[in-house]
């Protein structure tokens, strides 16, 4: 009879507490806050975040710095070409440095061309030996007296870095180089030995004919334009050139084409000049005589 009204009230008590159960999400917390199972990565991170470490040194921070914005760099540099993919895309073909003229570049210095006033003439040749009275001058091919020419320079404002002497002859058609890079200076002596040139140059030999001597700059030409302050292209000289024959005594020489006695055109020539004159004498005194006859 106890054991059924205990039964009963047991019962009765659960039934009570039925609606506190149901209620139990609502104002308890949840499980995992109060029963929490130990996870052994977080406990290491946690251990390590834990641990005291030095400051880092000014260069450890520059580094750190300079890496993170290397990263953000590159990132952004990803993200630009991702998004310009379907753009053309375009190069720079010129990987050429530029160094300004007229300055040191290396252990070398590059000279610059230098521009005058375009109002001033060009620079000239003035000849003084021979002088440019002296009419033209002949030379005797193979002489061993070489031939000697002098000049200086007129107008000039830019210094020429050498210079080049040459001879043309118009009647061979041709040009001869007697030097080439002649060392600069305001009063200009060269010496040709044409007895030596015409023993080496037996292939290309110089001709009894007149020449012109050309004086250039050697950065220049024979055909080159004057600029203004530099030296122009000179052939303001002409000169002979002859060769030399055998000594002959004036009495032993003969003209193969002269002859003392007229020939036979010579003398028939004569005679009709004399004819005509004599013709003329006398038919101008016939008519004089008879116009008197007349009055």
């Amino acid at each position: 009879m106890r054991a059924t009204r205990s039964l009963g009230q047991i019962v009765t008590a659960a039934l009570a507490l039925a609606p506190l159960a149901s209620a139990w999400p609502g104002w308890l917390p949840d499980i995992n806050t109060l029963v929490v199972r130990q996870d052994d990565s977080t406990s290491s991170a946690n251990s390590a975040s834990a641990t005291p470490t030095s400051a880092p040194s000014g260069s450890s921070r520059t580094s750190t710095a300079s890496n993170t914005r290397a990263s953000n760099t590159d990132a952004s540099s990803s993200a630009a070409s991702s998004t310009d993919a379907d753009k053309p895309q375009t190069t720079n073909l010129n990987t050429a440095h530029g160094t300004p003229t007229g300055h040191a570049s290396g252990n070398s210095t590059i000279t610059t061309h230098q521009t005058f006033d375009a109002t001033d003439g060009a620079g000239g040749v003035a000849m003084i030996t021979p002088a440019f009275t002296a009419g033209t001058t002949l030379y005797r091919i193979g002489d061993p007296t070489p031939i000697t020419w002098v000049w200086n320079y007129t107008s000039l404002q830019g210094t020429p870095s050498a210079i080049d002497v040459m001879v043309s002859c118009s009647t061979a058609s041709a040009t001869w180089t007697l030097t080439q890079n002649m060392t600069f200076a305001p009063t200009a002596t060269f010496t040709w030995d044409t007895e030596k040139y015409s023993e080496s140059a037996v292939a290309s030999p110089l001709l009894v004919a007149q020449y012109t001597l050309l004086i250039i700059d050697s950065d220049s030409s024979v055909s080159a334009t004057a600029e203004p302050g530099y030296l122009a292209p000179f052939d303001g000289f002409n000169f002979g050139l002859y060769t030399a024959r055998p000594y002959q005594d004036v009495g032993e020489w003969k003209c193969a084409t002269c002859s003392g006695a007229l020939g036979d055109v010579d003398r028939q020539a004569l005679g009709f000049a004399i004819s005509m004159s004599i013709i003329t004498i006398l038919s101008f005194t016939w008519y004089v005589t008879g116009f008197a006859a007349l009055l």
